[in-house]
C-alpha cells in the first residue's frame, strides 16, 4: 500500500483511488448525504483527510489508518465550505458562506483565530509554501493575504466585483507566485510579496474558470480548466498560452500528478480524466467517479521529495531520448534543462533554509521554555527560604509589646 499513489475526489461522497489503476480503495461520506462534499485536502502524513460540505454544516477530519473514520468535527454551523492545511497539518484554515476566514488549531481542537476582512462569501483559502501567509479570495473579487506572524492583513486587491475569485493557488516552485481564476473566465498571476498583478489572461476561457494548478516540477507551467470544456496551458515566463484542449464536458477540478508528468481533471458529469502531458490529444483513462459534479481532486502529498525529483529527472530524460531535436552530443543545455536544474537547486535551498529556520525557532522556543521553568523554580526557592516581611513586622510588634509590658508591670 505504501507504493500506491492515492488520489481523492469529492462530489456526492469522498472516494480514494489507486491512481495507477484508477480503482476505488475507499468510499465514504462524513457529511450529510443530501449535500455534496465541496472540498477535501490531505494531511502532510497522508493519514488524514479534512473535508467541508457545500452547505458548510461542519468540518470533518477523517482518519485513514484503517477504514475511514471521522475523528474530529469543527465549526459546526459556521458555514465553512473551503479548507486548506499548513505543511505540518497542525493548523487548518477554512472559509465560507459567512464571509469569514477561520484558523483552527488541530492539536487543541479549537478556533485559533477568526478573520473578518472579506465583505462577501469566501470562495478559496490557501497557506503559502512557508506557512507564513494565508491567501483568500471572495465573490466580491477581493484577494487578501493574512500574515500568520504579525496577525495583520493586506489591503484587498483584485479586479473588483465583475471578476469574482473562484479559486487561487500558490506556485509550488516559485513561492511568491500566486495564481487566481474567476467566474468571469479571466486568469491572473500575482506577486504575493507586493500584491501587484504580473499578468492578466483575458479571453482564454469563455465561461467561468473553475480551477488551476501549478506544476510541481516547473515554475514555467500552470494549467487552468473551465466550464467552457477547455484545458489551457500557460508559460509563466513569456506570459503566453501555448496549448489548449477541448474536452467533451464542462470541467470543474484539476490537479497535477506528484511527478508533474500527468494531469487529472474532473467534470460536471462526474467523470475523471487522466492525461499524460506529453500527449494531450486523448486522455489516458476516463473514469466515472461521482453521481454529481466532481468538486475537488487532490493527489496525496509526496512522501519522498527525492523520489519525486528522480521521477521528474527520469521523465525529462525519456522525453529528451524520444525527441533528439532537443539535444546534441556536446551541445550546451537547453533552456528547459537549465530551468529544471535551476528549479531543483532553488527548491533544495528553499527547503534547507526553511528547515534551518524551523530548527532555530524550535531551539529558541525550547530555550525560553527552559528559562521560565528555571525562573519558576528559583522563585519557589526564594519564597521558601527568604525572610518573610510580614513575619518580621509581627516580631517587631511583639518586641514593642513586650517592652511596654515590662515597663508597666
Amino acid at each position: 500500500m505504501e507504493d500506491v499513489t492515492r488520489l481523492v475526489s469529492s462530489g456526492d461522497c469522498l472516494k480514494i483511488w489507486d491512481s495507477t489503476s484508477m480503482t476505488v480503495l475507499e468510499q465514504f461520506n462524513p457529511h450529510s448525504a443530501t449535500h455534496p462534499v465541496a472540498q477535501v485536502c490531505w494531511s502532510s502524513s497522508n493519514q488524514y483527510l479534512v473535508s467541508a460540505s457545500s452547505i458548510g454544516d461542519k468540518l470533518v477530519v477523517s482518519s485513514l489508518k484503517s477504514s475511514p473514520v471521522p475523528v474530529m468535527e469543527l465549526g459546526e454551523g459556521k458555514k465553512q465550505t473551503r479548507v486548506s492545511l499548513n505543511s505540518t497539518s497542525q493548523f487548518l484554515v477554512s472559509g465560507g458562506l459567512d464571509n469569514t476566514v477561520n484558523i483552527w488549531d488541530l492539536k487543541t481542537k479549537r478556533l485559533h483565530r477568526s478573520l473578518k476582512d472579506h465583505k462577501e462569501e469566501v470562495t478559496c483559502v490557501s497557506f503559502n509554501g512557508g506557512d507564513s501567509y494565508i491567501a483568500s479570495g471572495s465573490t466580491s473579487g477581493e484577494i487578501i493575504l493574512h500574515s500568520i506572524t504579525t496577525n495583520l492583513s493586506s489591503k484587498p486587491f483584485g479586479h473588483g466585483p465583475n471578476v469574482p475569485i473562484h479559486d487561487l493557488r500558490y506556485s509550488l516552485v516559485k513561492r511568491s507566485l500566486l495564481g487566481t481564476v474567476s467566474d468571469s473566465g479571466s486568469v491572473a498571476l500575482w506577486d504575493a510579496n507586493t500584491q501587484k498583478e504580473l499578468h492578466l489572461f483575458e479571453g482564454t476561457h469563455k465561461a467561468p474558470c473553475s480551477g488551476l494548478a501549478f506544476s510541481p516540477a516547473n515554475d514555467l507551467l500552470f494549467i487552468t480548466v473551465g466550464l467552457d470544456k477547455k484545458i489551457v496551458c500557460y508559460d509563466t515566463s513569456s506570459k503566453m498560452v501555448f496549448r489548449n484542449k477541448q474536452v467533451e464536458s464542462p470541467l470543474t477540478a484539476i490537479d497535477f500528478t506528484p511527478d508533474g508528468a500527468g494531469l487529472v481533471v474532473g467534470s460536471t458529469q462526474g467523470r475523471i480524466y487522466m492525461y499524460d502531458l506529453r500527449n494531450l490529444s486523448a486522455p489516458v483513462k476516463i473514469t466515472t467517479a461521482h453521481k454529481t459534479s466532481v468538486t475537488c481532486i487532490r493527489f496525496q502529498n509526496s512522501t519522498s521529495k527525492l523520489k519525486v525529483q528522480l521521477s521528474v529527472i527520469l521523465y525529462i530524460n525519456t522525453f529528451l531520448q524520444n525527441h533528439p531535436q532537443f539535444h546534441g552530443r556536446g551541445a550546451p543545455l537547453t533552456s528547459i534543462q537549465m530551468n529544471f536544474v535551476r528549479n531543483m537547486i532553488h527548491e533544495a535551498l528553499e527547503d534547507f533554509r526553511d528547515t534551518c529556520h524551523r530548527d532555530i525557532i524550535n531551539l529558541q522556543v525550547e530555550m525560553v521554555r527552559q528559562f521560565y521553568i528555571q525562573l519558576n523554580e528559583i522563585h519557589g526557592l526564594i519564597e521558601k527560604y527568604s525572610v518573610n516581611d510580614s513575619l518580621i513586622e509581627e516580631i517587631e510588634r511583639l518586641r514593642e509589646e513586650n517592652k511596654r509590658l515590662r515597663a508597666n508591670y
